[in-house]
């Protein structure tokens, strides 16, 4: 099997370049042929957002790689905007099969994130034009970008673009139900639920200390505050590793409160390193969150989670079993969770850890993270292949 994956790489690497990576390597090390069509935004970035309803550059590159590697598949993780619904049409004018991760909502909403101005963002999902977004400049804070953005979206869902995709595939269920109830008229059979995973490290046996950990960006919609204004009020110990818009805030109240504690930038092994040996992971988003690596990293560190009861994380943690829930953005519940865990006997932590890394071999180990892909590719690779079998015997 050949598959050619397509992506355009982000500015500062985040969680989607990661996946996409990872999945590249995965790949190849089943023994399947890969290669990589990159566009990115780094270059001539306002000549591309111009062009994002179609890039003919990003088409013709397209066309030149089928026609070179010609693949049996095709992957697309992100056209957002270096690559353009263009790359669509030339798979479309080419018959070759694809599948659609979407890392986002920006199909659904010119946010991409279905989160603005400190709380999350539903209005485009029941509007046929995203005019509320448009007027309040949810992405970037520019209405005239915001605009564009949304143009671009609505011109390809009136030509039915974006029902061309063979399989989207979706990380978790609560994103396959907002897809699916959209104004972009998708059928169930298109999408199908995949989630991320994660290589397990090296496990040592684990001996929590008593403290908790933060791992990601430091961001508005990433809950920082609210974690912030939590351990500024308890007596609970915080490590916090990241970097991101918030960071001055991190640093001002970590000078502040002796159990607020900035570890700046962490590698990964300093990361798996804290995981084994914090209490547990807290995860505060306040946003849509589409399938956290850190969680999943977590789950494979054998370390329960505490987390907003939102998005993803409603299914990825079960309450009771390999972590808790706090309502969202409730500082109340947040803090009462803490206390629910600090106030367990080391029996019933451990239990939660074992729990957390069965969840983990059940469900994010890259052997069953191959074999669901691979399925996903061979069941579009077959259709494609009935399809053209019945139109020629026709």
């Amino acid at each position: 099997m050949k598959v050619l994956i397509i992506h355009t790489s982000y500015k500062y690497k985040g969680g989607e370049d990661t996946v996409v990576t990872e999945e590249i390597k995965l790949l190849q090390s089943a023994g399947i042929e890969v290669e990589l069509l990159e566009f990115n935004n780094y270059k001539n970035a306002l000549l591309k957002l111009i062009q994002l309803p179609f890039n003919f550059k990003s088409y013709f590159k397209t066309k030149q790689k089928l026609a070179v590697f010609k693949p049996d598949i095709v992957h697309i993780h992100n056209l957002h905007f270096g690559g353009s619904a263009s790359v669509i049409y030339a798979l479309k004018k080419s018959k070759t099969p694809f599948v659609t991760t979407l890392h986002n909502f920006r199909m659904l909403c010119p946010s991409g994130i279905l989160f603005f101005n400190g709380k999350t963002f539903l209005n485009s999902l029941d509007e046929n034009f995203p005019w509320t977004a448009v007027k309040l400049g949810v992405y970037k804070n520019s209405k005239l970008v915001t605009f564009w953005l949304g143009l671009s979206m609505y011109i390809h869902q009136i030509l039915g673009t974006w029902k061309v995709s063979n399989r989207y595939i979706v990380l978790s269920e609560h994103a396959k139900k907002l897809f699916l109830n959209s104004k972009l008229g998708l059928s169930e059979s298109q999408l199908v639920i995949k989630p991320n995973f994660s290589s397990i490290p090296v496990l040592k046996e684990h001996q929590a200390e008593d403290y908790f950990l933060y791992v990601g960006r430091l961001s508005d919609e990433k809950g920082i505050m609210l974690l912030l204004s939590v351990f500024s009020s308890c007596p609970y110990t915080i490590k916090i590793t990241g970097d991101g818009p918030l960071k001055e805030q991190v640093i001002r109240y970590s000078s502040q409160y002796p159990n607020i504690q900035f570890l700046g930038i962490s590698d990964k092994i300093e990361v798996f390193n804290l995981l084994q040996t914090c209490t547990a992971l807290v995860f505060p988003s306040i946003w849509f969150e589409g399938m956290p690596l850190t969680i999943i990293e977590a789950f494979a560190c054998g370390t329960a989670v505490i987390s907003s009861k939102t998005g993803a994380m409603e299914t990825m943690i079960t309450n009771g079993y390999n972590g808790l829930h706090f309502k969202s953005q409730s500082e109340p519940d947040f803090k009462l969770k803490l206390d629910t865990w600090f106030k367990m006997d080391e029996k019933q932590k451990k239990q939660y850890r074992l729990n957390a890394h069965q969840t983990y071999e059940d469900l994010y180990t890259p052997v069953k993270n191959i074999e669901h892909l691979l399925t996903i590719y061979n069941a579009v690779i077959s259709e494609s292949e009935f399809k053209y079998l019945n139109k020629v015997q026709k």
